[in-house]
C-alpha cells in the first residue's frame, strides 16, 4: 500500500489532494481492530478505510460510527462473502465471491470421485462467518454427489494457548475416522504451517491421505520456508491466477522485493502474492476515485467513483458488481512436490478444468482470455506418501477388527453354517464362499475381521449396523426396501424371487383317454375326413371296371366307400385295384399313414412308459381358497409377505425353523405348501427331490446381498467385485457345487403338458396326397370316355367341394378369398359341363 501511495501521488503530482496512509496493526485481535477502525474514522477523520476486516465486523464499525452511507470501506478479505442482511451500502470487497471458491473445491472433489470429505477451518473471531462458508461448500459438493462427513473448527492462535495441543487432539480424532479427504477451507498461514507439521508427525501425510488447501494458503506458498513445503508434500490446492508477464508486474515485483528485503533481510522468499497485488490495486482504486473528484472531497461522491472503477490492475480487471469484484476468476490447480509446487491444470466456472493456461491478450476495459495448450490436465499428481494413483479417499477404522454379523440360526444352513470349534467360531456355507470369492476382486485388502454369530432375525441383524453393533452383515439376506433404511446393500450376488413348493401326486386324470391326447383335436377330424376322401376318389376310379367297387345297391356302395376308407388306414383293405390311377392316389397316402402311425406310436409309448406326477396344488390362490396352511421360515420376511401381500390369514401361516422340518410337516398334513425365496427353493428341491415340486407363478423380490453401513464407500467396490465374480462364472460354479452335493435324483417327471402333435409337421404330406387325388379326378375323364354327362358333372362338383374343404383345414396357407375360390370352382365345373354337352 505504501508503494501504491507513492505511485499515485507521483502520477498526480499536480493534484491538489494527496493520499496519506494511516496504518494500524490489530495483530489479529478483533476488538483491537474495531477500536483502531473507530479511531481512524472519528479521530483521524479518514476519507476512506482500507483494511482486512471481516464483512460483518466492518458493517458493525460503520453502524457504530454512523457512517453507513458516507465513508467508503474497501475490504481486503481473501474471499467476498455476500450478506444481504447487512444494511450498509458503503462496504466494497476487493475479492471474488466465496461461492466460486467453493465450486472450485467441489470440482476437485468431483474430478476424483470422492464422496465424503472433512472440512477444517479456523475460527478467527466472533465476526467470522465460517459456518456460512461450510454451508456454501456443502451446497457445492452436492452438485458432484459428495457430502461433508465432518467439519472441524480450530481455535485462533493465541499467545496464552497451546495451538499444537489443540491441533493434535483434533487430528487424532480425524485419524480414527474412516474418511481420508481433508479440506483446509479457511485458515491463516501460521495455523496451516502448524497443522501440516503436526500431521506429518502423526503419519497423516502418508499414502491414502488427501489434503486440499484453498486459495488463502496456496497463493502464499511462494513466500514460505522450504521446511514448510517439505511438510506439505502431496498437498493439492488452487490459487487465483494473475498475469505475471506484463511489464507493470515485473516493475512492481522488482520494487516489492527490494522494499521487502530491506525490512526482512533474512527472508529470501519475497514474491508478491495475489493479496499484495489486490492491496496495491485497492489503493489505486481510491487514488483514481479521488483524482476523478472535482473540488472538496465528499464521501458520497468518492464512494460513487469507487463503485464506477474499471481499469486493469496488477491482479486483473478492477470493477465492482454487488459490492465485490466483477471479474470471474480463473484458478490454477497446484500440487506441492519437492521444493515447490507443480501447476497441473486450470479451472474456471465457465470452462471447468482445462489443460490451458489463461493469458490476457488485451488490456482494454474488457480483457479477452486466450488459452495456450501447454499444461497437462490434472496430472501427473504426486499424492501424500509419493503415491501416483488416486487415493480412494477413505480407509477402514483400524482401531479394532471389522465385526461381520452372520445368522446363527438360519433355516438353511447350506448358505450360512455356524459351528463351534476350539479356537472360536467357524463359519461356512454358500454365502460365505461368495463373500470370500468377491474379496479376491476388491482393489484393496479387507482389514482383519471377525465373524459375529447373531441369533435374532434378519431385520434385527441389519438394524445392528445402524446401531454400530456390527460393521457388516453376510448371509442369505434378501434386499428389502425396509432394510435399506438401516443399511446399504451390495449388488445382489443371487437373483431371487418368491416361489411355492408343494407335494406331488401321480397324474391319473388322463389314463382312460390318454391316446386321444397324442394328436390335436383338429387332427382327429382331418385324418378320417382325408381317409374318406381318398376312399371316395378310389371308388370313383374303380367303380366302372372293378366289380368289388361297382356291384350292389346304393347303400352297399356307400358301405363299400366307408369300409375301404377305414380299412386303408390300417393297410387291411381286401379289395384289389384295377386302375393305375388308384395306385397313384394310394401311394402317397400309404406313406402319410406310415408317418402318422410311427409318430403316434412313439408319442403314446412315451406317455405310457414314463411315470408322470402333478403338483398337489396349482398355486397360492388355490391354497388360499382351500383355507390350507402354508409354511415359511421362522421370523422370515416371507411370512409377512404371505400375510400382507398375498392376503393369507395369519392362522394359516406356519413358521418353521429348519429346512428339515418341512418334509415332516408335509407328511403329517400340518402344511399343504411352503413359500421360499427361489434360492432356498433350489436347495430344498435338490435335497428333497422326490415327492416335491415348485408350482404357480414366481413373485418378484430383491436378490441376496451383503449389508454395510449407509454411504459406506466399500459398497460400490464390493458390488463391482461381485459383478466380476458373476461375469467369470465363479458364483455359478459355487452354486452348482452346493446343489450337486445332495446327489438326489427323482424317479418321476412332472407333467408339464408336453406338446401335442398337430397338423404342421404333416402338412406337406397332406398336400401331396390331396394333390394326387385331385390330379386323378382331373385326368380320369380323359382316360375313361364312357362316363356320362351327369356322372362327370357330379365328379367335378365333388372335386370342388373337397378342394374347398382342404383349403379350410390349412390355416397357415395364404391365397385369395375362399368364397371366391368356390365360385371359381363352380364356374369351371359349369364350363366343363357345357363343353362336354356340346
Amino acid at each position: 500500500m505504501k508503494m501504491a501511495i507513492q505511485d499515485v501521488n507521483l502520477l498526480c503530482s499536480n493534484c491538489s489532494t494527496k493520499l496519506t496512509l494511516h496504518l494500524r496493526d490489530s495483530h489479529g485481535n478483533a476488538a483491537q481492530a474495531t477500536s483502531s477502525a473507530t479511531d481512524l474514522i472519528n479521530g483521524v477523520k479518514v476519507e476512506a478505510f482500507l483494511g482486512n476486516l471481516a464483512l460483518l465486523q466492518a458493517a458493525l464499525v460503520s453502524d457504530i460510527n454512523n457512517c453507513s452511507t458516507e465513508t467508503p470501506f474497501l475490504l481486503l478479505s481473501p474471499t467476498a462473502v455476500a450478506l444481504p442482511q447487512v444494511p450498509s451500502t458503503n462496504l466494497t470487497q476487493v475479492a471474488n465471491d466465496i461461492s466460486v471458491h467453493m465450486q472450485c473445491i467441489a470440482a476437485i472433489v468431483g474430478q476424483f470421485k470422492w464422496r465424503k470429505v472433512t472440512a477444517i477451518y479456523q475460527q478467527k473471531n466472533s465476526f467470522d462467518l465460517s459456518n456460512g462458508i461450510i454451508t456454501l461448500l456443502s451446497d457445492s459438493l452436492q452438485v458432484v454427489h459428495a457430502t461433508i462427513e465432518q467439519h472441524v473448527a480450530l481455535p485462533p492462535i493465541s499467545p496464552l494457548g497451546s495451538p499444537e495441543f489443540n491441533i493434535e487432539q483434533e487430528l487424532a480424532k480425524l485419524r480414527n475416522n474412516t474418511n481420508r479427504v481433508f479440506i483446509l477451507v479457511q485458515s491463516s498461514l501460521e495455523l496451516a504451517i502448524r497443522l501440516f507439521r503436526k500431521a506429518t508427525q502423526m503419519g497423516m501425510m502418508e499414502t491414502g491421505y488427501v489434503w486440499i488447501v484453498s486459495d488463502e494458503i496456496a497463493s502464499l506458498l511462494d513466500s514460505v520456508d522450504p521446511s514448510v513445503i517439505f511438510s506439505m508434500q502431496g498437498v493439492i490446492g488452487y490459487k487465483t491466477y494473475f498475469i505475471d508477464t506484463i511489464d507493470a508486474f515485473r516493475t512492481f515485483k522488482l520494487k516489492f522485493c527490494q522494499n521487502y528485503g530491506a525490512i526482512y533481510p533474512q527472508d529470501r522468499n519475497s514474491n508478491p502474492s495475489i493479496f499484495a497485488l489486490r492491496a496495491y490495486d485497492a489503493t489505486w482504486v481510491i487514488g483514481k476515485a479521488l483524482h476523478n473528484q472535482q473540488g472538496n472531497v465528499m464521501s458520497q461522491v468518492l464512494l460513487q467513483n469507487i463503485l464506477l472503477s474499471n481499469f486493469n490492475g496488477l491482479s486483473g480487471n478492477i470493477s465492482f458488481r454487488n459490492g465485490e469484484l466483477a471479474q470471474t476468476p480463473t484458478f490454477q490447480i497446484i500440487n506441492v512436490i519437492g521444493k515447490s509446487y507443480n501447476e497441473i491444470a486450470s479451472w474456471s466456472p465457465t470452462l471447468g478444468f482445462s489443460k490451458k493456461i489463461p493469458r490476457q491478450i488485451d488490456h482494454g476495459s474488457n480483457p479477452a482470455i486466450d488459452f495456450v495448450n501447454d499444461m497437462p490436465e490434472l496430472g501427473p499428481i504426486y499424492w501424500p506418501g509419493g503415491q501416483l494413483t488416486v487415493p480412494r479417499g477413505w480407509d477402514f477404522n483400524m482401531v479394532k477388527p471389522l465385526r461381520i454379523g452372520v445368522p446363527a440360526c438360519g433355516a438353511f444352513p447350506q448358505f450360512v453354517n455356524v459351528t463351534r470349534v476350539q479356537n472360536g467360531t467357524e463359519v461356512t456355507g454358500f454365502s460365505i464362499d461368495v463373500f470370500k470369492a468377491a474379496l479376491k476382486y476388491l482393489p484393496y485388502p479387507l482389514p482383519p475381521h471377525v465373524w459375529v454369530p447373531f441369533r435374532g432375525n434378519y431385520d434385527e441383524m441389519v438394524q445392528q449396523i445402524h446401531l454400530k453393533g456390527l460393521d457388516a452383515v453376510v448371509g442369505d439376506m434378501t434386499i428389502l426396501e425396509e432394510r435399506c433404511h438401516w443399511a446399504e446393500f451390495t449388488q445382489p450376488y443371487v437373483r431371487s424371487g418368491i416361489g411355492l413348493v408343494v407335494p406331488t401326486k401321480p397324474d391319473n386324470t388322463k389314463e382312460t383317454w390318454m391316446f386321444m391326447h397324442v394328436f390335436e383335436a383338429k387332427m382327429w377330424i382331418i385324418i378320417p375326413s382325408f381317409s374318406l376322401f381318398i376312399g371316395f376318389v378310389v371308388w370313383l376310379i374303380e367303380h366302372g371296371e372293378n366289380p368289388a367297387f361297382g356291384d350292389g345297391s346304393f347303400s352297399q356302395q356307400v358301405g363299400t366307400v366307408f369300409w375301404f376308407s377305414f380299412s386303408v388306414l390300417f393297410f387291411q383293405q381286401k379289395e384289389s385295384l384295377k386302375n393305375n390311377l388308384s395306385k397313384v392316389v394310394l401311394a402317397p397316402w400309404f406313406f402319410l399313414k406310415m408317418m402318422l402311425t410311427a409318430n403316434f406310436t412313439a408319442a403314446l409309448t412315451s406317455k405310457l412308459t414314463i411315470s408322470r406326477i402333478v403338483p398337489a396344488a396349482k398355486d397360492i390362490e388355490t391354497l388360499r381358497r382351500e383355507n390350507a396352511v402354508i409354511g415359511c421360515n421362522w421370523r422370515g420376511f416371507t411370512c409377512s409377505y404371505l400375510e400382507n401381500v398375498l392376503h393369507i390369514k395369519p392362522e394359516n401361516i406356519k413358521q418353521l425353523r429348519s429346512i428339515d422340518d418341512y418334509p415332516e410337516a408335509f407328511q403329517r398334513g400340518i402344511i399343504k405348501g411352503a413359500v421360499f425365496i427361489t434360492a432356498h427353493v433350489n436347495v430344498f428341491l435338490a435335497k428333497y427331490c422326490k415327492g416335491y415340486t415348485t408350482t404357480g407363478p414366481t413373485f418378484t423380490s430383491g436378490g441376496l446381498g451383503f449389508a454395510f453401513p449407509k454411504h459406506a464407500r466399500i459398497v460400490l467396490d464390493f458390488s463391482r467385485a461381485i459383478l466380476k465374480a458373476i461375469e467369470i462364472g465363479e458364483i455359478d460354479k459355487i452354486e452348482r457345487e452346493m446343489l450337486s452335493s445332495f446327489n438326489c435324483s427323482a424317479s418321476a417327471t412332472i407333467n408339464s403338458d408336453s406338446p401335442i402333435l398337430g397338423l404342421r409337421p404333416f402338412a406337406g404330406l397332406f398336400y401331396i396326397c390331396g394333390g394326387a387325388a385331385l390330379v386323378a379326378l382331373t385326368v380320369l375323364p380323359l382316360v375313361n370316355n364312357r362316363w356320362s354327362l351327369s356322372y362327370t358333372q357330379g365328379a367335378l362338383k365333388i372335386r370342388g367341394v373337397f378342394s374347398l374343404l382342404f383349403l379350410l383345414l390349412n390355416r397357415s396357407s395364404s391365397g385369395p378369398n375362399l368364397q371366391q375360390l368356390k365360385q371359381n370352382s363352380d364356374a369351371k365345373s359349369d364350363d366343363h359341363v357345357e363343353t362336354r354337352a356340346t
